[in-house]
Order: C-alpha cells, then sequence, then structure tokens
C-alpha cells in the first residue's frame, strides 16, 4: 500500500505552477539514494527509526559499490539508521567524509505515525480534497507539510552542491525527502512528483547545472553504475520525462 495521497477529486481544477527553485551552476551531480528495504509493522512508520531487513543490508552494500568509483566528494545522510547504514557504507567504500545531519529526516506524519496502512488509507480518503486544496502546506495529520520539509532539507542539498563543485556527492535519505526535494528543485507540482517511482535503493541523479536543475536520471536501480539497458538514442529507461 503506498503512503502518498489518494488521486485528486473528478473535479479538481488543477495545481498552480510551482518555479523552479534557482540552481547554484556548481556542475556537481547529486545523486539522491533512498535506503533499503526495512523490517517494519504494517504501519505508517513516517521519522520513526526502523531498522532495515536482511534484504535491505544486502542493497545497502551493493549500493555503495556501485556508487564507490564515482569517487564521491562528500555524504551527507539521514541520521534515520535505515538510510544512516547507506551512508555509512557509501563512505567506507569511497573513502568519502560522511556528515549526519537532522535536515534529512523523513516526513514526520504527526498523529498518523503507528497507525495501521488500512487506517491509513481511510484517512488520506477522507482528508482527499482537503489536501488537493492546498498541497504545499496541508496539515490535516499534525505533522509537516511538504513546504516545511523542503524548508528544513534544501539547505543540505545545497550544502552538497557547494562541496562537490564539479564532481559527485551523495545523499542517502528517504522517499519523501528525496521526492520533494526533487520536485522543488525542477519544478514540478506534488500532484505530478507523487507519480516517480523511487523503490529501496534506488537513487534519483540531478545535476547543478547554470540556469537551472537537470534531472539526469529516476529510479536508478544501481546508482553510480552504467544503466543496464541504455538505448542507442533518448535517454536511460529509467528517466521519467513526462513529470509536468
Amino acid at each position: 500500500m503506498l503512503l502518498s495521497p489518494p488521486p485528486p477529486p473528478a473535479d479538481f481544477a488543477g495545481e498552480p505552477e510551482r518555479p523552479p527553485r534557482p540552481s547554484l551552476g556548481t556542475g556537481a551531480q547529486l545523486w539522491l539514494v533512498r535506503h533499503g528495504r526495512v523490517t517494519a509493522p504494517d504501519t505508517a512508520y513516517g521519522d520513526a527509526d526502523v531498522p532495515l531487513s536482511e534484504e535491505g543490508l544486502h542493497q545497502t552494500e551493493a549500493v555503495a559499490g556501485s556508487l564507490a568509483p564515482q569517487r564521491p566528494r562528500g555524504v551527507l545522510s539521514s541520521p534515520l539508521q535505515r538510510a544512516r547504514r547507506l551512508g555509512e557504507a557509501v563512505a567506507r567504500a569511497s573513502s568519502a567524509p560522511l556528515q549526519i545531519t537532522d535536515r534529512l529526516k523523513e516526513l514526520h506524519r504527526g498523529q498518523w505515525q503507528g497507525v495501521a496502512r488500512t487506517e491509513y488509507a481511510d484517512r488520506w480518503a477522507r482528508e482527499r480534497d482537503a489536501y488537493w486544496s492546498a498541497p504545499l502546506t496541508w496539515r490535516g495529520h499534525g505533522g509537516e507539510s511538504e513546504e516545511q520539509l523542503v524548508t528544513r532539507a534544501w539547505p543540505a542539498l545545497i550544502e552538497a552542491a557547494q562541496m562537490a563543485a564539479g564532481a559527485v556527492a551523495v545523499v542517502t535519505a528517504h522517499r519523501q525527502v528525496i521526492r520533494a526535494l526533487t520536485a522543488a528543485a525542477i519544478g514540478i507540482s506534488p500532484g505530478a512528483s507523487h507519480r516517480m517511482d523511487l523503490e529501496p535503493a534506488h537513487g534519483i541523479l540531478l545535476r547543478d547545472a547554470v540556469g537551472g536543475w537537470i534531472l539526469e536520471r529516476t529510479n536508478a536501480p544501481s546508482p553510480g553504475a552504467p544503466h543496464a539497458a541504455e538505448p542507442l538514442d533518448g535517454p536511460p529507461e529509467d528517466v521519467v520525462t513526462q513529470l509536468r
């Protein structure tokens, strides 16, 4: 069961334009990588500190190995153990410095954290219209809004771009953090951004280009490694080309 809002109502008029956030133009390539699979109850756990599963531990080492040849200049990580273990593994494999920051913690879901996912889905259904009336500022669960999430996490993205000018940095975090940061960077609406897949242990590649952020890869299964089936023309198969 997805932990995302339900589809908009049938009479939804559409989301307002969301301008992209300015880039620094450092040329940095930023891998934003989601942690591996977790061992967790069938609940909406949000920013609770749930551990990795055995599969997630194996995924963590595999992702670290794929990123090490990129020689990242630094790794920024959420302190939650599922993402921190990945940050530690990447830093260990690449000898890059590691920085742990609370800015990259997962979205706090307020009173909805810990409820069964069936109940979570029911609550989303009841809040659907309220959410779609203001998707960036909605806080019907009493937790964080997307706007608040981006406000706290964006400085970490900027720091990564600054430390890796002309090179690579790695950010190890969570689905909602990575989705929201990517949407803010390239200027896509929350509704469109929820259509972006980001499976556990997969990554998104953003480039801090002169004139704007560029989304180069999405849902890449082996961040840092060549795509398994690079086409002769056009973008890699994991790139989302129609988000707006």
